[in-house]
């Protein structure tokens, strides 16, 4: 199955229904909450996102 995220919203569900929530999982939910207060870009989100998609196993490339 394939899940693509094109916002910051869906970035957040989509990693609260992940099992590892290493660093890089908690790197990207803290990188979400930035977001919706402006603290961050949404590339900057994307990129989190993607590293903890690699960390959870499920980044397809």
């Amino acid at each position: 199955m394939t899940y693509g995220c094109n916002n910051v919203e869906s970035a957040a569900e989509e990693l609260m229904k992940w099992t590892k929530m290493g660093p890089k999982w908690r790197k990207a939910v803290q990188l979400c909450a930035d977001a919706f207060q402006d603290r961050v870009t949404p590339e900057e989100v994307r990129q989190g996102f993607e590293a903890a998609a690699k960390e959870e196993g499920v980044l397809r490339e």
